[in-house]
């Protein structure tokens, strides 16, 4: 990375960080529905178009929310011909912290979303996305699959992409709900191992 690369990393790291602490800070302060893009720039020192570059909206300045990304390492390893579940998982864990704009004071998220439980809609908005960005991946790799291709033959490539991130998802959620004391991306990952070895047990003694 060039000096001026990075340079301009750092700057767009404090902006984001100025305009995210600005937005939590006056929302604490007066409530969510009092606060405007207006207040939350001038806050932080920056134009409403400034604002805009970051942010879509003032809930996701407010949480420290950005669009979802797909983890290219990740992605490039991606194979639906073995450990589907434990992949999709880590895809979608992944996918979840990439939309945390890689915050570290996650506390002060959830003192936010403790004070005003409406702002879970937001966060919920970009969980989906995160589950979309990823169906997605997973139905192309399907459909170049012939391990996968009776079951395509009966089903969409969408429908059982569908399928599969529904039910990784239910480790991804567990992972995190053991890592909430600590988020970090390392420690949910973690979680995750024992909570894909629970659910096979769990599937194979449900069938």
């Amino acid at each position: 990375m060039s000096q001026l690369t990075s340079l301009r990393a750092r700057k767009r790291s404090e902006t984001w960080s100025a305009l995210h602490d600005a937005a939590a800070r006056l929302a604490l302060d007066k409530g969510p529905e009092s606060v405007t893009v207006e207040q939350i720039a001038t806050e932080a020192g920056v134009s409403q178009r400034t604002f805009f570059n970051y942010f879509g909206t003032k809930e996701d300045a407010i949480l420290g929310l950005q669009d979802p990304r797909i983890d290219e390492g990740l992605l490039a390893e991606f194979s639906v011909d073995h450990d589907l579940l434990e992949q999709v998982s880590k895809l979608l864990i992944a996918g979840v912290h990439s939309t945390e704009g890689g915050d570290p004071d996650a506390s002060r998220r959830a003192e936010v979303l403790a004070a005003y439980p409406l702002l879970r809609q937001r966060r919920f908005a970009h969980f989906l996305q995160v589950e979309h960005l990823v169906r997605d991946v997973v139905a192309g790799a399907l459909t170049g699959s012939a391990r996968w291709q009776a079951a395509l033959s009966r089903n969409s490539a969408a429908d059982v992409a569908r399928m599969i991130v529904l039910v990784a998802g239910a480790p991804m959620r567990y992972a995190l709900q053991q890592a909430a004391d600590s988020p970090t991306i390392d420690n949910q990952l973690r979680a995750l191992d024992g909570a894909t070895a629970l659910l096979q047990e769990v599937l194979e003694e449900i069938r």
